[in-house]
């Protein structure tokens, strides 16, 4: 996993991060899930019929509400992969498969059991499990062109028997940063991350933004630290104890001062550059020039020389290495 995946899942651990994607994906920005509801829970999962492989969650937590206990999850994506429908269904079949081992190992030691059905399959009839909501957060610079479900990934034939109309399907619950056309439905420091990441490419526009959008100019830790490395933007942490700033909302990092002046660094950097190229390009080529001019300066004092003496036009060519045109410029 590189380090953009890593700081993003960082990002995603904070309740109040986590509620806010999932409100805004899932609920149009609506407060269903509540932050304090939420508790971590990221974990590996070993698959029983393959022993040496684990699947890592990104971010994983439970939600408790009343007496209703719901598993949410979130895999964060920075490259297009083709296989993410059956990825997340592997994900979440191995966290129901957690549940059922839990249940029966339960069940068993507190001597539930008390069918025939019952005892054969380990759990009760009335036993429930949490249900499990899995979220794929997109941030790549690519547009998305990978399958949105299951059934995108199968080969039907030409579906003249019928048989596809029976297939169980499992959809991709994809969410992709650079295709969302608004972020207003996110009300934390995510709409500022979002927004950024759109001028990924763009950094004129980039620009823009910051200059115009005052909420750049005070951004917490994690926030300033995130974009920063999803842009790719290795020297902004270097300024956050320059740029910091005391609002009246309260401490942060002007993000929007920072890239300013980093761009006009690099600007300054490459004017330098530029002129110490010029300067060693200039002092190469005054050398040549030099030694060209003062070849011809001896060539000019041989033919003089050569002149007085009496040698005669093709002589002076001949052993000079000149032309008929040269000598006569300096009779």
């Amino acid at each position: 996993m590189g380090k953009p995946d890593m700081v993003m899942r960082c990002y995603l651990s904070s309740r109040q991060h986590f509620a806010d994607l999932f409100n805004g994906v899932f609920f149009q920005g609506r407060h269903v899930i509540k932050s304090w509801d939420l508790q971590e829970a990221s974990e590996r999962y070993s698959a029983p019929a393959e022993a040496a492989t684990e699947r890592f969650r990104d971010v994983k937590m439970f939600l408790k509400s009343g007496e209703m206990l719901r598993v949410l999850a979130v895999e964060n994506q920075q490259h297009v992969d083709y296989t993410m429908p059956c990825r997340c269904m592997q994900y979440d079949a191995l966290e129901y498969s957690k549940q059922l081992k839990e249940l029966k190992s339960h069940n068993k030691s507190h001597e539930l059991l008390k069918t025939p059905a019952e005892r054969l399959c380990g759990i009760t009839r009335s036993d429930r499990l949490m249900p499990v909501y899995t979220l794929c957060l997109y941030h790549g610079e690519e547009p998305w062109d990978g399958p949105l479900s299951l059934r995108e990934m199968m080969d039907f034939g030409t579906g003249r028997d019928g048989f596809g109309t029976y297939f169980s399907d499992y959809p991709l619950r994809l969410f992709c940063v650079n295709s969302a056309e608004s972020f207003d439905m996110f009300h934390t420091e995510l709409r500022k991350l979002f927004g950024a990441l759109k001028y990924r490419r763009n950094r004129a526009g980039l620009r823009q933004l910051l200059e115009t959008d005052k909420r750049y100019e005070c951004l917490s830790a994690d926030t300033a630290e995130t974009i920063s490395v999803l842009l790719n933007i290795p020297g902004l942490q270097e300024k956050w104890s320059e740029l910091k700033t005391t609002e009246k909302e309260g401490e942060g990092y002007d993000m929007c001062q920072a890239i300013l002046e980093m761009q006009e660094e690099s600007f300054a950097e490459g004017k330098r550059e530029g002129l110490t190229q010029g300067k060693r390009e200039g002092i190469a080529q005054g050398k040549k020039s030099g030694r060209i001019q003062g070849a011809r300066e001896k060539t000019k004092a041989i033919v003089r020389n050569m002149l007085k003496r009496g040698f005669s036009d093709e002589e002076i060519c001949a052993l000079a290495e000149c032309t008929i045109e040269f000598i006569d410029s300096i009779r």
